[in-house]
């Protein structure tokens, strides 16, 4: 018999320079109902013996996950005492099972051979965080812990079982009092560095249909023609002042940031840049994975998202402290529980994470990771002079007011990457 009561015990085990890593998984298994993570900066209370609660929280432990990675590897210290620890208790574990997962941050060499007979979650590739949630899921029914029916899946905790949920759009019909009174479907999630790539290589980049007559909008959303030329002027600029035939976003090679991170938003394009990629999925929708996602879609038009509409998807912005998962006329107040629905300043990661990260900040219409990790380019202008564009949603590098739905005083030129590490985008849909 399982008892739903009890949550899988899981110690985290990592060096102190892989402290922002350790914390961001920290973050995502505390998301999932029946785990319990234990990470020492969490868990460990003033005026406790660390050394003995250590001890303690890896004997009482389910799983242990150690984290490895090219600067701890190279280092000797605390975290090679608690690898030492958590190998001799699974010596005590019966035969075959699940207890100890090694978890390679990088591409780095561990130095235990007791490790190397195991098999390792490579952490820095596609779909790595799944496979651990299976392996963990194995561990809880070995150990009869329940997990509740809603939770039971991967598909409502990181990706959908079929590898479409990244790409999916979600259907917004908004109410008869809304600023909108037309049907729209918004990207699930904001755009990431694998579904960018696709446009990065494509043969056709730097073709002119993608950057021409982007539709304009006002500071009231709406519509005043077309952006005519300006896209293809900025780009033949940027192409002739680089040498190249394709320009890559501004953090491409960053370590925490770029294509090493596939599920990570884009960061580091401009407004130019995200407007071409909504026409370019707008140009080869068929071919595309999102055409399979959401197969009940058939685009006429994809664009940016207006601030109108971004705000409906994320729920709407009354009152004016709430935030994009509040139910309506709430507002979350606990720091503890906005760092489990949002990365922001606050969680001290410092960069972008997985937009599937945080489940438990997804808005009333089911769509993800609308507050923190990355500010989101609008459409519209934001000023009468029709200078500047709107940008939504916070970041990693924005503490938790600015994530407010009604935090609107973002703003940035079309061609600016003065906040490259901050700005992303999700797409909007028009269908027919």
């Amino acid at each position: 018999m399982k008892s739903a009561d009890r949550r899988l015990r899981v110690f985290l085990c990592h060096a102190s320079d892989d402290k922002p890593a350790a914390r961001t998984l920290y973050a995502s298994l505390k998301s999932v109902p029946w785990i319990d993570p234990w990470l020492d900066e969490e868990n460990l209370l003033p005026g406790q013996d660390w050394d003995l609660e250590i001890e303690k929280a890896i004997r009482d432990a389910d799983a242990i996950i150690i984290c490895v990675s090219k600067v701890s590897v190279a280092k000797e210290g605390y975290v090679n005492k608690e690898i030492r620890r958590a190998l001799d208790i699974a010596e005590e574990k019966p035969e075959g099972a699940i207890y100890v997962i090694p978890l390679r941050l990088d591409d780095c060499i561990p130095s235990f051979e007791q490790l190397k007979k195991l098999q390792w979650v490579d952490y820095f590739t596609p779909r790595a965080h799944e496979r651990l949630l299976k392996s963990l899921r194995l561990r809880a029914d070995a150990l009869k812990i329940g997990i509740p029916k809603k939770t039971s899946t991967i598909r409502e905790l990181v990706a959908e079982d079929d590898g479409l949920d990244l790409y999916r759009f979600i259907k917004i019909e908004p109410q008869k009092d809304s600023k909108v009174s037309y049907t729209f479907w918004i990207g699930k999630y904001p755009v990431t560095n694998a579904q960018y790539e696709r446009f990065l290589n494509a043969p056709d980049f730097a073709n002119q249909i993608y950057w021409l007559e982007f539709p304009k909008f006002n500071k009231n959303c709406l519509p005043i023609g077309g952006w005519g030329s300006s896209g293809v002027d900025w780009l033949r600029d940027e192409l002739w002042k680089a040498g190249t035939k394709k320009i890559c976003p501004r953090k491409w090679d960053h370590e925490y940031l770029g294509k090493s991170n596939p599920n990570n938003p884009v960061v580091g394009i401009t407004w130019y840049e995200a407007s071409a990629y909504c026409e370019w999925l707008f140009q080869n929708w068929i071919a595309l994975t999102e055409s399979k996602a959401s197969p009940r879609l058939t685009p006429q038009l994809i664009r940016l998202p207006m601030e109108t509409e971004w705000v409906i998807a994320a729920g709407g912005d009354t009152p004016k402290n709430r935030f994009p998962w509040d139910e309506a006329g709430k507002a979350t107040t606990s720091l503890k529980e906005i760092l489990r629905r949002a990365n922001t300043r606050d969680s001290e990661i410092g960069h972008t994470t997985p937009v599937n990260l945080y489940p438990l900040g997804k808005s009333p219409f089911g769509v993800m990771d609308m507050a923190g990790n990355v500010l989101e380019w609008q459409a519209n202008f934001v000023d009468k002079d029709q200078s500047y564009l709107g940008l939504r949603g916070g970041s990693s590098k924005l503490s938790q007011p600015f994530l407010q739905v009604s935090a609107n005083n973002f703003i940035a030129h079309p061609d600016s990457v003065g906040q490259s590490t901050n700005i992303g985008f999700r797409v909007v849909c028009l269908p027919k």
